[in-house]
Parts: C-alpha cells; structure tokens; sequence
C-alpha cells in the first residue's frame, strides 16, 4: 500500500485540504507495461505506414519500390521517437497521466500537490530522456571498446543497471519516486 502526505493547498495553519496517497511501486511497474504496450503500437503503426507505402511503390513486389517511397519508410521510422516523446509530453501536460497511468488510475503532480502543466510535464520527459541518456552512453562505451567483447558487455551492463536503478529508486523511496520523479520534482499519487 502507497504511503500518505497530508498537502495543506489553502495557506498555513489551516486544516489540510486533501490527502495524497502516494502510488505503489507495484502499479507504478503496471502502469508503465502498459504505457510500454501502447508505444510498441505507436512504433508499429508508423512502421506500418512506412511499409505499405513502399508495397504500394513496389505494386506489390512486382518492382523496384521508388526511391521516394523508401524515403517515406525512413521518414515513417524517424517520427517514431517524436510520436513517443509527445505521447507522454502530451498526457503529461493535458491531464497528468499516460494511458497506463489512467488504467491503473495513477496521476503525476508536482510535488506539492499541484497539477504538471505544461513546464511541469516538459520536465518531466526531460527527466525520462535521462535513461535514454545513460543506455545511449552505455552503447557509445560499448562500441568504444568493442575490442574486448568483456569490456564491452560490462559497459553496457553497467549503463543498463544504473538505468534500472533510477526507476527502482521508487521500491525504497518513501514518497516512491524515482530518479526522473526527482529531477523532475513530480510525485505519482492513486486517485482515491
């Protein structure tokens, strides 16, 4: 069960407004399997559309597929980061959840209990990209060192245990926020 903070919204020394109920680490985990499930959707749709533009080109492999259409595919693949970037910006910015989020009915504040906005949602994504930021790094260090193939796995193993450590920061937290929660200075409560 999520832990408790009492938010007073109306000033001080006044009786507390409403209570927050901080999210579980286990519907936290939920929530973002779901949210993984529906950016495996969105990356298959532009994929997807990429493809059939070149079947169509190619009239359905009976030829070449045109150089344009190739070039749609790669810009159909491109996309793919933007479309999952704002999928969680704009749920971020427009309600405080992701699709996940609203199934396990789970919602992002900032820290004092306010809702994101759109900065507070920004920040958020930025906090996120941190992840990204270290398997990008992890896989740089790896290539680097692609000599030995030791070496290599334990830069990238690294990379991977450091990101996965952000995120079960949450399990130990007691406000169960994780590493981009703090940069980010949001909190994940249940709608009660």
């Amino acid at each position: 069960m999520g832990a408790e903070a009492t938010m007073d919204t109306r000033g001080e020394g006044r009786r507390p407004a409403y209570r927050l109920h901080y999210a579980s680490f286990e519907s936290r985990v939920a929530a973002g399997a779901l949210d993984i499930l529906v950016l495996f959707i969105i990356a298959s749709l532009f994929v997807t559309a990429g493809s059939l533009i070149v079947l169509i080109s190619s009239d359905f492999e009976r030829v070449e597929p045109s150089s344009t259409a190739l070039s749609a595919f790669w810009v159909c693949v491109g996309l793919i980061p933007v479309a999952l970037l704002l999928y969680f910006f704009i749920g971020l910015a427009w309600k405080g959840q992701t699709v996940g989020a609203a199934v396990m009915q789970l919602m992002v504040v900032r820290s004092d209990g306010r809702p994101l906005g759109v900065l507070g949602a920004m920040a958020r994504v930025i906090g996120q990209l941190f992840y990204v930021l270290l398997a990008g790094a992890g896989i740089v260090a790896a290539y680097a060192l692609r000599e030995s193939t030791l070496l290599a796995g334990a830069a990238l193993a690294i990379a991977f245990v450091l990101a996965a450590l952000g995120i079960l920061w949450a399990a130990f937290d007691r406000h169960r926020r994780t590493l981009h929660d703090r940069l980010a200075g949001t909190i994940v409560v249940r709608l009660v």
